[in-house]
């Protein structure tokens, strides 16, 4: 495959994904969508990330205890989370398809903003333990990750605001994200043998150096301390909802 420099920047940026992805459990997805939807439209760049993020998100959860007691121990603890962001995905999904995508990214971008601002202020946000909480954050999460590939940004406000750590959020951000790449790769099944057999061969190189990436990211989190780990959390959460924002105001203009 002759590679073009369009196809070096997707590789790139993937790359960083996948370093944050380790660190932190999310930004695979949404730095791969980001950039690849600078090339393709966004139901292809979205539908181009599924394959190498599910890969990724079972390599993450194969850590600690393994995959299976991870995915067992916390989707007993957080089942509620899990089904309503599974029937959010859904209807997110089909919403990709027809609704306007300036105001869903004006949206994300707004409220991430929003949530990062109130982290370093006295009105700091603080939310239950309960499942009435986790059913409304996990349905709205689930809407918006079908749509912008977005997932964790709405569970990390959830997470962060009841108090998670870090081995959690890391676990729950991942199994999440399972869920709705799932889904989304039946929707978008059509999308996906579109594909040339070009695009498969790009994505096989970037899931095998995203793979290294990521457990390099996984090393560095063991050795981060809780309160950095939310604070760079938090600075990609504000630079998501800053690009976010700015990919709205530019699309509606």
């Amino acid at each position: 495959m002759a590679w073009s420099a369009d196809d070096y920047i997707i590789l790139f940026f993937f790359v960083v994904g996948a370093l944050l992805h380790g660190i932190t459990g999310f930004g695979y997805p949404i730095v791969g969508t980001a950039v690849v939807a600078g090339f393709y439209p966004l139901k292809v760049a979205v539908a181009m990330v599924v394959v190498p993020c599910i890969v990724m998100n079972v390599v993450m959860l194969r850590s600690g205890a393994g995959f299976w007691r991870n995915v067992v121990e916390y989707g007993r603890a957080f089942l509620p989370l899990f089904v309503s962001s599974f029937v959010g995905g859904l209807i997110g999904v089909k919403l990709l398809l027809v609704f306007p995508e300036p105001a869903l990214k004006m949206f994300l971008g707004v409220t991430l903003l929003f949530y990062v601002a109130t982290q370093y202020s006295r009105f700091r946000i603080r939310f239950g333990l309960g499942r009435g909480t986790m059913l409304a954050f996990g349905f709205v999460a689930g809407i918006v990750g079908g749509v912008t590939n977005a997932i964790v940004a709405f569970l990390m406000i959830y997470l962060l605001g009841t108090g998670r750590n870090k081995t959690e959020m890391v676990m729950v951000n991942n199994i999440s994200i399972l869920i709705t790449k799932l889904t989304q790769i039946v929707v978008l099944f059509p999308v996906l043998r579109g594909f040339a057999a070009r695009d498969w061969s790009l994505l096989g190189v970037v899931m095998v150096v995203s793979l290294g990436f990521v457990w390099l990211g996984g090393r560095i989190r063991l050795r981060l301390p809780q309160g950095v780990f939310n604070h760079v959390v938090a600075a990609m959460l504000l630079a998501l909802g800053v690009y976010a924002l700015g990919q709205g105001w530019a699309a509606a203009g």
